[in-house]
């Protein structure tokens, strides 16, 4: 008989319905005059810049493909749109399309604060594909200073950051969106320890920050980390809630080993201002995972250094190490209680629990080893798309598979729908088509896995013991991942930089027509292109020097590069 526990969505569903909102269409391939239209759609450039025709209530569906652009030497998009509270501007991927931001500058999406509001980007994925050195600080991610943002369902990948929201960034919301591989490698003294964080987060007492029901995991840093860059004032008002956070820093090559903290927390919620502990913050039906076998096993570390106030930590699934302030911690006024405290770090370490005893907080439970036997599901139904889920199985007993009730997820009888699971999203495990009652048997064993974009570290897997998966209604089928489109290809131009000639190479014969334009979108160069000798020479000496971006455009071939001519 299989134990299942069920985390309900507190509350209906959500679905926006705004009276006389207007759709507009972006491409990656959209020529620069276009006018929103389906037939001829804007570039991701010009929409983000809120054109006259958009207004607030209103939709962009980005067409699947990849999208790249610089509108600075910092950033590939910048976001200026501005909705309304009960009509808020949506970026969307179109149905049955994969939209892919792939950039590496340093914010491959930013969000300025007194730029935008009332902006809400859902489904989108941000990646870098250019990142091939994680010994080194890599650029892209989301960075969020503006107030009143959504970030729904994306995926962010392989980037140096996952999604900022910083301290001016109030009444956000980042909800079920799914981040990983985040960060790169740092020398410390021959050891390499993990920087970069799926989310980091700030917020002021004004105003709440919303994070709900995402799945972070495999980072090189932290998996949410909240934490101060000034001294002076005071952070507070989260409301953290039902995320799956698992191994963060599994992605980097820390060498572990006792004394070797660095940078392997799951959730690491920590003030640094003297006198401004975290206030007014509840964290509550989240579930973590530490796999034994990571050098220093992933812990969660809540109100070290200045401590909190007013927060409520309950109802979480607390593994490894959890820590709760510290005998010098100033202030720790908390709510301790519902959670499922469990270890699972090494002897070497010392105890699970750090900075207290079970005396001190005797409403939860507490596991000095991990259970053996008997498994628990969690159900994590999602509030903007019914049909679509996030689960969590611990299988403590090591079972071969395990049954899952999907009833929550909001599915109706007669939906298809598709399981992948988190640690390779490319590979979906079942498929069927609802009856009302489906019971899903699912493998613990035998999953693909992806390795960080530029590293060979092997990724480390978490089953048996912890699976996440992805429930979804099925989608048409969207284009390849910027992985294997660009690996197909195996486009090179070379040199890079250049003098003004360049040569550029494909695996593949390739017709397709080429742009060259400025960071400022505007062009400089166009031809028509028969690569049927897979090989062409440009002349682009008659160009200033600087960065230009390279797009190339086919049937079948949508891909844009960049090239410094110097």
């Amino acid at each position: 008989m299989v134990k299942c526990f069920i985390a309900l969505f507190m509350g209906p569903f959500l679905f926006l319905q705004i009276g006389h909102a207007t759709s507009f269409y972006t491409s990656p391939t959209a020529a620069l005059n276009g006018d929103g239209s389906q037939a001829n759609p804007w570039t991701l450039r010009t929409a983000l810049e809120h054109p006259a025709a958009l207004q607030p209530g209103d939709t962009v569906w980005l067409a699947g493909g990849i999208y790249m652009d610089a509108v600075d030497a910092q950033t590939s998009f910048r976001c200026l749109t501005n909705g309304l509270p009960d009509a808020p501007i949506l970026f969307r991927n179109i149905p049955g399309g994969r939209a892919i931001l792939d950039g590496n500058l340093q914010y491959t999406l930013y969000l300025g604060f007194g730029q935008c509001s009332y902006t809400w980007f859902w489904g989108i994925e941000v990646t870098n594909s250019f990142s091939t050195d994680r010994d080194h600080n890599i650029p892209g991610g989301i960075t969020c200073t503006a107030e009143h943002i959504k970030f729904i369902n994306m995926i962010v990948h392989d980037t140096g950051t996952g999604i900022d929201t910083w301290k001016s960034a109030r009444n956000t919301e980042v909800y079920g969106c799914i981040i990983y591989h985040i960060g790169n490698n740092l020398n410390n003294n021959g050891n390499k320890e993990g920087h970069g964080h799926g989310m980091y987060l700030q917020n002021d007492t004004v105003g709440t920050r919303w994070i709900h029901d995402n799945i972070i995991f495999n980072t090189y840093g932290y998996g949410i980390h909240l934490w101060q860059t000034t001294t002076t004032s005071a952070i507070g008002n989260f409301d953290i809630r039902r995320n799956i956070i698992f191994n963060g820093g599994a992605a980097s090559e820390n060498m572990g080993g006792p004394g070797n903290n660095s940078r392997t927390h799951n959730f690491f919620v920590v003030a640094n201002g003297s006198g401004n502990p975290v206030e007014n913050t509840v964290i509550k039906h989240n579930f973590t995972w530490a796999s034994p076998e990571m050098p220093r096993p992933s812990v969660n570390a809540f109100g070290l250094n200045q401590g909190v106030r007013n927060m409520v930590l309950d109802s979480n699934i607390l593994t490894c190490q959890t820590r709760l302030g510290y005998t010098n911690t100033p202030i720790f006024e908390a709510s301790v209680k519902g959670n499922r405290i469990i270890s699972g770090i090494p002897d070497i370490y010392g105890y699970y629990l750090w900075g207290f005893a079970m005396p001190d907080f005797p409403e939860n439970e507490y596991f000095p080893v991990i259970p053996a036997s008997g498994n628990d599901v969690y159900i994590l139904p999602n509030k903007y798309e019914p049909g679509r889920a996030h689960i969590a199985i611990y299988n403590w007993g090591l079972a071969s598979e395990v049954d899952i009730d999907i009833s929550p997820a909001g599915l109706k009888q007669g939906d298809q729908y598709e399981l992948r699971q988190a640690l390779d999203l490319e590979e979906i495990i079942l498929t069927g088509t609802y009856n009302g009652d489906d019971i899903l048997t699912v493998p613990m064993s035998g999953y693909s896995m992806v390795k960080p974009t530029g590293s060979d570290q092997e990724p480390l897997s978490t089953f048996p013991s912890f699976g996440v998966f992805v429930l979804q209604k099925t989608k048409g089928e969207g284009p390849s991942s910027v992985h294997d489109l660009h690996s197909a290809l195996n486009l090179t131009i070379m040199p890079n930089p250049t003098t003004g000639y360049c040569t550029l190479t494909s695996s593949l014969p390739i017709s397709c027509e080429i742009f060259v334009t400025d960071l400022m979108g505007r062009p400089v160069h166009h031809s028509a292109l028969d690569l049927s000798d897979q090989e062409k020479t440009l002349d682009l000496s008659h160009l200033s020097k600087g960065m230009y971006l390279i797009h190339l455009t086919g049937e079948s071939t949508h891909l844009t590069r960049q090239l410094v001519i110097q």
